[in-house]
């Protein structure tokens, strides 16, 4: 009698013990989008739109389905646009346009500096360098003195400003992407 007692009291401490048992969800941790950036570190005092344009390997040109927006908050201070390519491509030429062809007397800029990532590998521009990388159009003026951009119309009227890719920054690409 002793002993049915005693397994009936061992079943009963492990089916109680079993029954008090809280379940843990299941997590399931979503990957990492590993996905190509270039982050700007500028001081732009008015609100405005820069737009990087990129191309891959399947565009010969920079076109809109190519294309990164970001809107971007005036400020005295320095402030970080960070442009993430969609998930799976990869950069092989930079372009990035400040505004939307419409002069509104933008305020000069400051590029404090450029950083081209993609996993775990960077290649940073600094300001002094940023000329080296980067060709300016006859809508952007360079101050080396005050290490500003200033933007103008042409003589036609036209207002169109970007930055575009140099050669040593299309090698530097190819380097950040292997």
């Amino acid at each position: 009698m002793k002993t049915k007692i005693i397994i009936a009291s061992l079943f009963l401490a492990l089916f109680a013990s079993c029954k008090n048992e809280e379940k843990k969800p299941v997590v399931v941790e979503e990957p990492k989008v590993e996905t190509f950036d270039v982050a700007i570190d500028l001081i732009i005092k008015a609100d405005d739109e820069m737009i990087l344009l990129y191309k891959d390997g399947t565009n010969q040109w920079f076109d809109e389905d190519h294309a990164v927006w970001l809107g971007v908050k005036g400020s005295d201070s320095v402030q970080t646009a960070t442009f993430n390519l969609p998930e799976g491509v990869i950069g092989t030429d930079l372009r990035f346009d400040i505004g939307r062809n419409d002069f509104k007397g933008l305020a000069p800029i400051e590029i404090k500096k450029i950083t081209i990532s993609y996993k775990g590998k960077k290649f940073i521009i600094d300001q002094d360098k940023v000329n080296d990388y980067f060709a300016t159009n006859e809508f952007i003026v360079y101050d080396p003195a005050t290490k500003q951009y200033s933007f103008k119309k042409n003589d036609k009227g036209e207002y169109d400003p970007y930055f575009q890719s140099k050669e040593p920054l299309l090698a530097e690409l190819i380097k950040v992407a292997q």
